[in-house]
C-alpha cells in the first residue's frame, strides 16, 4: 500500500478556503451594494412624499392668505393682471419657466410639516393676481353657467398660487416638488 505523504499536501487545504473565502466576499460585496441601492430610492421617495404633503399645505396657507384681505392690502404678490404682463417671465403659467427659486416671484416660507432632522428647507408659495374677470370663461377654465342658471354678472379674483414642499437653495440634492393651482375669490 502507498500512502501519500504528508509533504505533497501542503497548501491544497489553503488554496480551496481561498476560493470560498474570495466567493463569499463577493457574495456579501454584491448584497451590501444591493441594500445601499434600495435605501437611497427608498430615501427619494420618502423626500418626494415629504415635499409633496409640505407643499400641499403651503398651497393652503396660500389661500387663507387670499382670503384674509384683497390684493395689494398687506399680502403682496406679483401683479400678473396687465396685458403687458406676458413679457415678464415670472407671470408665464409654467412655473420652471424662469426658475423655480427665482427670487423675483416673492416666495413667502410656510410653515415645515417635517421635524428639523428630515426637513429639506422651509416649504413656502408665491401669490400672482391675475386680474378681475366677469367669468371663468375669460380665463379659458371653462365652467359656464348650467341650463336655466343665472346669467347674471359675477365678478371675481383670480389668483395664481405656486407652492413649493422646500426650498432649492437650502437642499439642492433633495426632492423638489412645486404645485400650482388657480384660486378664485368672488
Amino acid at each position: 500500500m502507498n500512502l501519500p505523504s504528508p509533504c505533497r499536501q501542503r497548501g491544497v487545504a489553503l488554496f480551496a478556503v481561498l476560493i470560498v473565502l474570495v466567493l463569499v466576499s463577493l457574495l456579501v460585496l454584491v448584497s451590501l451594494r444591493s441594500s445601499l441601492l434600495q435605501e437611497r430610492m427608498t430615501a427619494g421617495t420618502r423626500d418626494r412624499a415629504m415635499a409633496l404633503q409640505n407643499a400641499e399645505a403651503a398651497l393652503d396657507e396660500a389661500q387663507v392668505a387670499i382670503g384674509a384681505s384683497r390684493f395689494g392690502e398687506g399680502e403682496g404678490g406679483l401683479d400678473c393682471s396687465a396685458r403687458l404682463a406676458v413679457a415678464n417671465a415670472l407671470c408665464w403659467p409654467h412655473p420652471s419657466l424662469a426658475g423655480a427659486a427665482a427670487p423675483g416671484r416673492g416666495w413667502r416660507q410656510a410653515r415645515d410639516l417635517q421635524p428639523k432632522a428630515l426637513s429639506a428647507g422651509a416649504p413656502g408659495f408665491a401669490l400672482q393676481y391675475m386680474g378681475r374677470r366677469e367669468s371663468q370663461i375669460e380665463l379659458g377654465l371653462g365652467d359656464e353657467p348650467n341650463y336655466g342658471e343665472s346669467q347674471g354678472r359675477v365678478e371675481a379674483d383670480y389668483y395664481r398660487v405656486l407652492a413649493r414642499g422646500s426650498d432649492p437653495e437650502a437642499a439642492p440634492d433633495r426632492s423638489q416638488v412645486l404645485l400650482q393651482a388657480t384660486i378664485v375669490r368672488e
